[in-house]
């Protein structure tokens, strides 16, 4: 199964953001077990890089690196083009960084986009969720059951 992750998804891993973080991290676990696959783009990375770096402050560029390594055992990154970058800028989205993640999610073929702000993908022909309705879904369409543990 193939999810493409908003950028809210990663910060409420990277960050711990309660009460976000356990289902976020359930959502790593699995990236990083292989059991889906977990897809950010390129310009979600810059997003990621200036929140961690608390606004590109290179005091917090080793602590930001380490969470970036940790997340990228996690994660794929799709290198978005001028397809995506077209489509977006032709698209009737009101908001384009969610066009172009929708974009991305299209070019990939993912099942779901994964969001705590599905009124964003309104627009989006891919089912968007948040990570506590993915776990929901699985448990209920697939009779699989995940449990938070630390990796």
């Amino acid at each position: 199964m193939r999810l493409v992750l908003d950028t809210n998804v990663a910060i409420d891993f990277m960050l711990a953001r309660e009460p976000y973080c356990a289902e976020a991290n359930k959502l790593m676990l699995l990236g990083y077990l292989k059991e889906v696959e977990l897809w950010l783009n390129g310009a979600q990375l810059n997003d990621l890089l200036y929140v961690l770096t608390k606004g590109g402050n290179p005091a917090n560029n080793e602590a930001a690196k380490l969470g970036l390594k940790k997340l990228r055992e996690c994660v794929h990154v799709y290198s978005a083009g001028e397809r995506e970058f077209d489509a977006t800028i032709n698209s009737n989205w009101p908001d384009l960084e969610d066009a172009y993640l929708f974009q991305v999610a299209l070019n990939l073929k993912a099942d779901f986009i994964i969001s705590r702000n599905q009124q964003d993908f309104a627009l989006s022909s891919i089912r968007t969720l948040a990570a506590k309705e993915f776990f929901e879904y699985l448990e209920e369409q697939k009779g699989l059951i995940y449990e938070l543990i630390d990796f």
